[in-house]
């Protein structure tokens, strides 16, 4: 397959130079770029999906939200609405998607916002009674019309943007070179024990600006929750049972790696990136399951199959869900340059 789509790079050079054309009249003012007066923090990447923005935005939530006033927005891939949404009670999934509703679901006090055009979803922010301090923006590296005042950019430790072509011969939305508007640079999915050696490898191929901090993240799996009524098990516990991952997620292989590590065997069904699973899915994972296998999926899965039918079908048998965080090297300095980097705007 990977050797088929190099056969579209011709393609790849069109699209390559219509998003260098793009960036080229953003950066000599032509096409305007707005600036707003309080801190907006970009999570985003150069590919289509798979480096992990969800749980980096969550790591900014905590670092944040015991601070200021946080709000999200992202804009809603997948949901059912269309422009400005803010979600309040009896919000769905289907209403602001997937991520934005697990970050309305883990974290109450924070605003969570959606909207195709980033500067109005700003706006409509900022006209809130209790406006936000600080806007953490899901994905939009390329939405270049919003200025913001930190971008995090994201790239895979299995997939660094320097081994990747443009769309559609590779997964990257912009030409790689577009890596040096970030402020930093986080290597997610990074593997546990890696040396510095193998870090100053990396380094030495992203090749950061003087300006930018390389930063490496790797991924800490929580106990498994359960869905419905089970009991809370450990994941010491896991290493005794069989378990059925379903996953809808663009790149499940760092908790496939994780289970096989700790289950005694696991077994894996596949759906693609924000698939709306229907009954006939949950069919396939209960047949799969039988009746002594455990059925996992991601947080992220689970809120968007929460009170829908196709959650039913599989209700009476034992499904938990796993929560995921990120640690960051050098997490002291990552966040010492977050909150001085706000410390700057006014109030």
């Amino acid at each position: 397959m990977k050797h088929l789509r190099l056969l579209l790079l011709p393609f790849s050079w069109i699209y390559a130079t219509i998003a260098w054309t793009r960036n080229g009249l953003f950066d000599s003012g032509v096409l305007k770029k707005n600036k707003f007066n309080l801190p907006v923090i970009l999570v985003g990447n150069l590919s289509v999906g798979g480096t992990g923005k969800t749980p980096h935005v969550e790591y900014l939530i905590r670092l944040l939200q015991n601070r200021f006033r946080v709000a999200t927005l992202s804009r809603g891939y997948g949901r059912k609405s269309t422009g400005c949404v803010i979600a309040g009670k009896g919000t769905t999934a289907e209403i602001i998607g997937d991520e934005p509703m697990q970050y309305h679901t883990k974290f109450p006090a924070v605003t969570v916002a959606v909207c195709e055009n980033r500067s109005q979803g700003i706006t409509k922010l900022l006209d809130l009674q209790n406006k936000p301090h600080v806007i953490v923006m899901d994905d939009g590296f390329q939405h270049r019309s919003v200025e913001p005042g930190f971008r995090i950019l994201l790239t895979s430790f299995d997939k660094l943007f320097t081994r990747d072509f443009v769309l559609p011969a590779g997964d990257l939305r912009e030409p790689a070179f577009g890596y040096k508007r970030a402020d930093c640079i986080v290597v997610t999915r990074t593997p546990e024990g890696i040396s510095e050696k193998e870090k100053e490898k990396v380094r030495k191929e992203l090749h950061p600006t003087a300006r930018q901090e390389l930063y490496f993240s790797s991924l800490e799996y929580d106990d498994p929750v359960p869905c419905f009524e089970e009991k809370r098990i450990r994941q010491e516990e896991l290493s005794l049972m069989k378990v059925v991952l379903f996953t809808g997620i663009a790149d499940p292989g760092a908790m496939i790696h994780h289970l096989k590590r700790h289950c005694a065997d696991v077994h894996h069904i596949s759906f693609p990136d924000h698939h709306p699973f229907s009954e006939k899915d949950m069919q396939k994972v209960k047949s799969a399951s039988g009746a002594d296998k455990l059925i996992i999926t991601t947080e992220k899965d689970f809120l968007r199959l929460k009170n829908t039918p196709a959650f039913e079908v599989i209700r009476d048998l034992s499904c938990y869900y796993l929560p995921i965080r990120v640690k960051i090297d050098r997490e002291e300095e990552f966040n010492k340059t977050i909150l001085s980097m706000i410390s700057r705007y006014k109030p």
